[in-house]
């Protein structure tokens, strides 16, 4: 197919070409890049699909003057082109091309990405299906509008907190630099920057596909389970930890229930980066439930802990031994 009907074109710019009309445009456009640069005028705007971000607003005018130019000299008498009713169109589709590029997915509709950061603040976001989102200070996200396609998918650097809606059919997919997250609805959180520069993911309800993608490998995770990519050995640790100890950050508040005393003292070691003994001297069968105020001190903890489970502690540095009173 050597040529094309101008009209085709003439529809393209003012967004009512149909389906069997833009196929053949995009099979017509790849035949050569005069035909490229025939329709979008200048080849420093479009070059075979691809954005130039170097294209001035001189030069966006100068393509459009071309652009109309050519297309009227070759219209017959019988069908005249109305630029007027077009360039509006024709504008709309350059800049579109300069911010969305990409070959052929119908040009005239880019899609819009929105990113959110969180400056100072714990930032919180709800999706376009209804997912809920916590920004750590200093993290961002981007995503589509209107998570249109086949998946839903979120780009984050930092840390964020995810509650995701339910949709078996529409995955929820979580992209940073080394690793991924694939969801179908669960809530887990979702670490850039975790220890000695690792990233971290860790799962509190659901169930979560994560996968390293610089080779690490892939793992599923349940839970109260925690995947940790480590970029040095190329490889994926998970653990058992009680994961909303991760969100704690989201609320300055640590929820725990049903746990024993050993269990309570696994989450002091994770709030406070502590080493935390427990004597057998103390009921290790008796389960308590409550909350733990991240933004409190150890030694207040310790001793909210004590008046209802009753120990005693003795702190060392780093090092923290519970036992009977």
């Amino acid at each position: 197919m050597n040529k094309i009907n101008n009209k085709i074109i003439k529809d393209y710019l003012a967004g009512k070409v149909n389906d069997k009309e833009m196929e053949q445009l995009a099979k017509w456009l790849e035949l050569s890049e005069e035909n490229s640069k025939r329709v979008f005028g200048e080849e420093l705007i479009y070059h075979i699909g691809k954005p130039n971000p170097l294209a001035t607003q001189e030069k966006i005018s100068k393509a459009e003057e071309k652009l109309f130019n050519k297309i009227a000299k070759e219209e017959t008498k019988e069908h005249h082109l109305n630029l007027r009713n077009i360039i509006k169109y024709a504008a709309i589709f350059l800049i579109v091309l300069m911010v969305g590029g990409g070959m052929f997915t119908y040009l005239h509709r880019s899609k819009e990405y929105i990113t959110v950061a969180a400056q100072d603040n714990i930032q919180h976001i709800t999706l376009p299906d209804n997912s809920v989102v916590w920004l750590n200070k200093g993290a961002s996200i981007s995503y589509n509008k209107d998570f249109d396609g086949d998946e839903r998918r979120v780009n984050i650097k930092g840390e964020a907190l995810f509650k995701v809606t339910k949709n078996p059919e529409k995955p929820f997919i979580v992209s940073s630099n080394g690793a991924t997250a694939r969801v179908l609805g669960t809530t887990f959180n979702f670490n850039e920057h975790g220890k000695n520069g690792n990233e971290e993911i860790s799962l509190i309800e659901g169930r979560l596909e994560v996968t390293g993608l610089n080779h690490e490998g892939k793992v599923i995770l349940h839970p109260n389970q925690k995947a940790t990519i480590n970029k040095n050995s190329k490889s994926i640790q998970t653990k058992k930890e009680y994961t909303p100890v991760e969100a704690a950050w989201r609320d300055n508040m640590v929820p725990f229930e049903n746990l024993n005393i050993i269990q309570i003292a696994q989450i002091i070691e994770q709030l406070y980066d502590v080493n935390v003994t427990v004597d057998s001297s103390l009921n290790n069968q008796k389960t308590y439930s409550g909350v733990i105020k991240k933004s409190s001190d150890i030694r207040t903890v310790l001793n909210g802990l004590a008046f209802t489970i009753s120990f005693k502690y003795t702190i060392e540095g780093k090092k923290i031994i519970l036992s009977a009173p």
